[in-house]
């Protein structure tokens, strides 16, 4: 009986503990950032950043649950690549599309089908943004402007991790894209203003 009540509570701690649900270890992707390139020197007093998307927060828009959002990568690129050095007039960055939508697709229902793993999602992201340089009175002088899109599936079987991983990795690729082409077009079309 003495062995009973002081195995008792190692029991009921052993049940209690296995009856908990561990969930995965978070895990840490690196960031995405564009300071190890040359910023734009821009002969403009201040940058600012205006925001025009707003994400549904509900699907098949995903932004909300990545961990790192398109809208986010592009400020991020905003404030690693461009710089004001000038005294008067303002460089606004305007986001008019940072969309990430997740689509799920048909499988394949027959026998083979069921032997094998599928890709069961599919995910559609797109930025699309636009340098506007103004002067003190607001008269827009310039613009450069770029867009990249990307999409990715995914097996059935990916965990909420290599979802993450997925989802992290199609932007970072995308702000490659949207880099390149925004980098070219401010060359050409804000040159003028550029130290």
């Amino acid at each position: 009986m003495k062995i009973f009540r002081a195995a008792t509570p190692i029991i009921l701690a052993a049940t209690l503990l296995g009856a908990c649900e561990t969930s995965p270890p978070t895990q840490r992707l690196p960031e995405i950032t564009f300071s190890h390139m040359p910023a734009f020197n821009v002969d403009v007093a201040k940058i600012e950043i205006e925001n025009r998307f707003a994400s549904k927060l509900s699907a098949p828009h995903i932004e909300h649950l990545m961990p790192l959002a398109p809208a986010a990568a592009v400020e991020q690129w905003a404030k690693d690549r461009v710089k004001a050095v000038g005294r008067g007039g303002t460089l606004r960055m305007i986001i008019e599309d940072a969309s990430a939508r997740e689509t799920t697709l048909q499988k394949d229902t027959s026998f083979k089908g069921k032997l094998t793993k599928q890709q069961s999602h599919r995910y559609d992201m797109a930025v699309r943004a636009t340098l506007e340089l103004k002067d003190d009175s607001g008269k827009v002088l310039a613009a450069a402007g770029a867009n990249a899109s990307r999409s990715i599936t995914a097996r059935e079987d990916v965990t909420l991790n290599e979802r993450e991983k997925i989802w992290f990795e199609t932007v970072d690729l995308l702000m490659k894209d949207f880099n390149r082409e925004m980098e070219a077009n401010t060359k050409n079309y804000l040159g003028r203003w550029l130290r």
